[in-house]
């Protein structure tokens, strides 16, 4: 099992977090921090607690250009050894059994996504100045979200069983994906930049799949520590650029802009209608089944229904005279 940790310039909270998973009831698993663009004081730290560590601790550090949580997590599983992905923040202390459930429980097929209890500000400050001890808080912080957690258990349920949302949420401050679920639809999509949507896009493919995302919020748990939101949340997060990109709906299984960055050739594609001269030689003998995207010129032709994961309707003919067009128009979309 490997462990993800996001983090960006907190070095404060983090400690706390790998303290946490050193006093895990689970022995067998690696650290990984998926660091975006920190300073050396992120580096400095993880080098200095990796010798004292029980657990195998490792530091992978991107470039900050801008909030790139989907690059940074991407990277880190990259040099992850692990069968089981857990996804966590360096703001979210574990308690001693929060590995135990995605350990015994996330197999191939089935996603794991856990709980977690938000701290107060003060709380927060008692707890990194060592006022206050993850024990001591532990007690008050469980007696006040539990039954919130107990209600969320059955909401989950309700929907999962009527269908009118897609439930639980894979919330990935505490969340488990199998390595081999994780590659099939090719990681985080990067084209999520800023805060928030990448899990839920992340979910949704995993969905698409047919992976089953299990509800642990009242067994695997983690103490998320008070932070302001970030400014890319503000002034909420449906105004925010990944929101619009998220409800689009307009969305892969396999992402270009991904674990693995897949070119616009590489795409199964399906032609309908109209198709562009310049088009026709990419016409597949035998049709995928199901197409990844559908591009559909002019009108269509009768009984030519669209099948792909994507379709574009309507498009002119004369806006494609070329193979290295219709790709351009690909890699900017997708």
């Amino acid at each position: 099992m490997s462990v993800i940790i996001s983090t960006h310039n907190r070095p404060d909270a983090l400690r706390l977090v790998l303290e946490g998973y050193g006093r895990s009831i689970c022995r067998d698993f690696e650290v990984v921090v998926a660091d975006d663009g920190s300073g050396p004081e992120t580096a400095d730290l993880v080098r200095s607690m990796s010798r004292a560590a029980s657990y195998r601790l490792q530091h992978v550090w991107q470039r900050h250009e801008g909030f790139r949580l989907a690059g940074a997590r991407n990277q880190a599983a990259k040099s992850a050894s692990g069968d089981v992905l857990v996804l966590t923040d360096g703001d979210c202390v574990p308690l001693p059994e929060t590995l135990t459930l995605p350990l015994e429980r996330c197999v191939p097929g089935r996603a794991i996504t856990g709980g977690r209890c938000l701290l107060t500000e003060e709380e927060t400050l008692g707890i990194l100045s060592r006022e206050l001890s993850t024990d001591k808080i532990l007690a008050d912080v469980l007696r006040r979200d539990l039954p919130a957690l107990r209600l969320l258990r059955w909401k989950n349920r309700f929907y999962a069983i009527t269908h009118l949302k897609p439930r639980p949420k894979l919330l990935t401050a505490n969340a488990a994906v199998h390595r081999s679920d994780f590659e099939a639809v090719n990681g985080f999509d990067e084209r999520f930049v800023g805060w928030g949507y990448e899990d839920e896009d992340l979910a949704r493919r995993l969905r698409r799949m047919g992976v089953q995302i299990a509800d642990a919020c009242n067994e695997s748990l983690v103490l998320h520590l008070f932070h302001p939101v970030h400014e890319t949340h503000r002034p909420d997060a449906r105004a925010s650029a990944n929101y619009r990109y998220f409800k689009l709906n307009r969305f892969l299984t396999k992402p270009l802009r991904g674990l693995k960055r897949r070119d616009p050739t590489e795409l199964e594609l399906e032609l309908t209608g109209e198709v562009p001269a310049a088009l026709l030689p990419i016409l597949p003998k035998a049709r995928p089944n199901p197409p990844e995207v559908s591009l559909c010129f002019g009108k269509g032709l009768p009984g030519e229904l669209p099948r792909g994961e994507v379709v574009f309707r309507h498009l002119r003919a004369e806006s494609f005279p070329t193979l290295e067009s219709l790709y351009r128009f690909l890699g900017e979309l997708l």
